[in-house]
Formats: structure tokens, C-alpha cells, sequence
């Protein structure tokens, strides 16, 4: 018996063949683009947790007359969220009269362990918080350049003046051969608008650093630190749950002026093994290999992203609103990583052993958000809060 996914594509295509006369939509071949696209596409198991779709055809949004469909079609969505109790992948999909739209895959996983309660606030009536910058690194094992970048911010973060002043997340999205390639944030490197690798982005500020060098990295970690002052600080606690692969935080956010924060969370892993592209020194100008300064190892990747849980939209990685907190006062969020198997820090296991988590607040300065502080924090432990002596 066909399905009813395939009937309705059997439909599709007996109108074109009797001659449909097609609707022009602007030079689309006379199609109607009919697209689903999901909010979420890992969920827990609780029956509460849910991916909330958005139906948009003819690049309009739908608010009535389709519906969605699980699998083979046999069972719907009701409404326009998709819950469950039972884990695994189910492939969501829509149909409008006789169109059929792409398929979402939702990964339903295991609930998590409840995140631990936030560490105390040893100074509550201070709010001079010590301030870093968030340093995106984009990169990749198939990048032959990306060494030169490498050896610049091991200059930076060893450096006694710069060192302490940021915080290094690397995405690796050159090539997918990469053992650190970021599958589950692939868009990070298009909300970046990230045109070239190896390149370098401040507190998430669109406008990104190239040039692989000490000098320019200092520059750009003096422009964001410049752009404004701290607004807030942030005091994380972490733990690990082996047997469940999950690694649950609570972040609590305290304003040092009454604004609107949002809040993010990404899962690093160090140590990562993968043999470097590595190209001709074009500095040097004579064919010569670039060669990795004292205490770097090219085919030993750091800082790697594993999650980047902070996206707002396909575009905006800058996390989940916080509300308007007062000066003074807090507000939090808890999070929640589900690990890949433990195993030898490849794209399919992740060495637990080298897990970390950062996280870091977003501000608005004059229509667009950036990260304004951020702090590291290990898998199973805590970080206060941080205040200036």
C-alpha cells in the first residue's frame, strides 16, 4: 500500500502532466516554494519539549490550510508542534493541498539531569565585573593558511597584556573531513557572514579579522574592548553526568545596569587530532612550509566548538533573551549538552575528557547585538562571579 507521502507526490505530478497552467512567482519556473523549517530539531523525551514549526509557501507564511505529517504519513502533528515520549529520529514533513514540502528530521533524546543550583554571590553589592572579549576562530584542517592563525593566537593568549583579556571558541567548517568539523552548528560561519579562512571574529561583530597576525589580533580585542563597557557578569555551575552523556549547567546572569541580556552556552573540546594542511610561508616568500612556533603543534586543535547552543535564528547566534534585568539583579538559564559517545575525540566521539563549556551574555548597541563578557568554566565544577579588585 503506498504511503501517503507518495500518493500526494503521485498527485503532483499527474497535474503537471495534464497541463496545469503554471503561476509565475517571479522567475521560479513557475514553482511555489513550500518550505518547513523547525525551531529546534533535537528535543527531549518528556512529552513536553517540543520543535515548533513555521510553514512558510511562496515566501509567505502559512497559518492554516496544511498540515503535518510523521514518517509515512500515517500519523499527523497536532498543530504545529511536534512532542514526544519516545526517542529516535522522525522525519517531519507538510502538505498543502497537493504540495509536499522538505523533510526536518527531530532528534528526540533522553531528558536530561536537572541543572545544578548557581553558585552563591560571595559579594552581592558589587557589580564591577572583569570583562573579556569572545574570539570566534574560523578555521579548518583543510585550510593550508589556518596554521598562520594558529601561531598568532598562541602569540595572543600567551602574551601577559592579552592573555587574560579573551576567550578563543573555534569553529571548524572548511572542510567536513575535518575530526572538528561543527555539524550541529553548520550556519555559525553564514550568521558570521565569514567570507575567507582563516579569519577571526570579536564578541560575534560581523566585521572579521583576515589577517593572521599577532598585531592584528591585538588590534581587533582593542576594538571590541573599546566599543563599550561591561554590562554584566556571569557565574556558571557544571556537571557531568557520565552515565547519561550529558553535561547540565546553570548560568546566572548579573546586570551591572538595567538592560536587555541574552544568554549563550557552547560545549568545547580540546585536544583534537587531525592532520593540518599546511601551505608555503607567504610572509617568507621562499616556498618554505609554515612552521609552527614553540608549543604548537599544527595537528593538535583546541577550543574546538562541539555545540553552540545560543541560536536565536539561522542568522543570529547571539542567544536567548534574559529579559530586562535591573542593576544589580540576576537572572538565569539552565542548559543542557547531550554528548556524543566517549571515545577518541573524532566527528563521531567526543573525548569527554576534554570537555568545557563557555558562556557568554549579548548586549544591543544600537540595533545589533554583540556578546559583552564571557567566561570558561569546566565540565563538573563552577565559576563565580568575577570582580575587578
Amino acid at each position: 500500500m503506498k504511503t501517503l507521502k507518495t500518493l500526494a507526490l503521485l498527485l503532483v505530478g499527474a497535474l503537471a502532466f495534464v497541463g496545469c497552467e503554471p503561476v509565475d512567482n517571479g522567475g521560479n519556473d513557475g514553482k511555489k516554494s513550500f518550505m518547513l523549517v523547525a525551531d529546534k530539531t533535537t528535543i527531549y523525551d518528556n512529552g513536553i519539549d517540543g520543535a515548533t514549526f513555521t510553514v512558510y509557501y511562496d515566501g509567505l507564511i502559512l497559518t492554516e490550510g496544511y498540515e503535518l505529517y510523521i514518517g509515512d504519513g500515517a500519523e499527523m502533528v497536532a498543530g504545529n508542534k511536534f512532542t514526544s515520549t519516545t526517542q529516535g529520529t522522525f522525519e517531519i514533513w507538510a502538505a498543502y493541498g497537493a504540495a509536499i514540502s522538505n523533510t526536518v528530521n527531530v532528534n528526540v533524546v533522553a531528558t536530561p539531569p536537572a541543572a545544578p543550583a548557581a553558585p552563591e554571590d560571595t559579594n552581592p553589592s558589587k557589580t564591577n565585573f572583569v570583562r573579556r572579549t569572545l574570539l570566534t576562530q574560523f578555521t579548518g584542517t583543510g585550510c593550508g593558511y589556518c596554521p598562520l592563525m594558529m601561531n598568532a593566537l598562541h602569540q595572543l593568549l600567551t602574551s601577559p597584556a592579552y592573555g587574560d583579556k579573551v576567550v578563543v571558541a573555534a569553529a571548524h567548517l572548511f572542510n567536513e573531513n575535518d575530526p572538528a568539523y561543527l555539524y550541529e552548528a553548520q550556519t555559525l560561519d553564514n550568521a558570521m557572514s565569514v567570507t575567507g579562512f582563516p579569519s577571526i571574529y570579536s564578541d560575534l561583530d560581523k566585521s572579521g579579522y583576515g589577517d593572521a597576525n599577532f598585531a592584528a589580533l591585538k588590534k581587533c580585542v582593542d576594538n571590541a574592548q573599546a566599543r563599550t563597557t561591561v554590562k554584566g557578569g556571569i557565574a556558571v555551575a557544571s556537571e557531568y553526568h557520565a552515565e547519561e552523556e550529558y553535561i547540565v549547567i546553570n548560568a546566572t546572569v548579573k546586570a551591572k545596569e538595567t538592560t536587555e541580556f541574552r544568554v549563550g552556552a557552547w560545549l568545547l573540546e580540546d585536544k583534537i587530532s587531525g592532520k593540518q594542511e599546511v601551505y608555503p610561508d607567504p610572509y617568507k616568500g621562499t616556498g618554505e612550509l609554515i612552521q609552527p612556533l614553540e608549543g604548537v603543534d599544527f595537528n593538535s586543535h583546541n577550543n574546538t566548538i562541539r555545540l553552540a547552543d545560543s541560536k536565536a535564528s539561522n542568522t543570529d547566534f547571539s542567544g536567548y533573551s534574559l529579559g530586562v534585568i535591573e542593576a544589580g539583579k540576576t537572572a538565569s538559564r539552565d542548559f543542557a549538552f547531550k554528548l556524543k559517545a566517549n571515545g577518541n575525540g573524532s566527528a563521531a566521539k567526543w573525548n569527554h575528557d576534554n570537555l568545557r563549556v563557555i558562556v557568554f551574555i549579548s548586549t544591543k548597541e544600537g540595533s545589533k547585538w554583540y556578546v559583552n563578557n564571557v567566561v570558561k568554566c569546566p565540565k563538573d565544577g563552577s565559576v563565580d562571579f568575577e570582580y575587578e579588585n
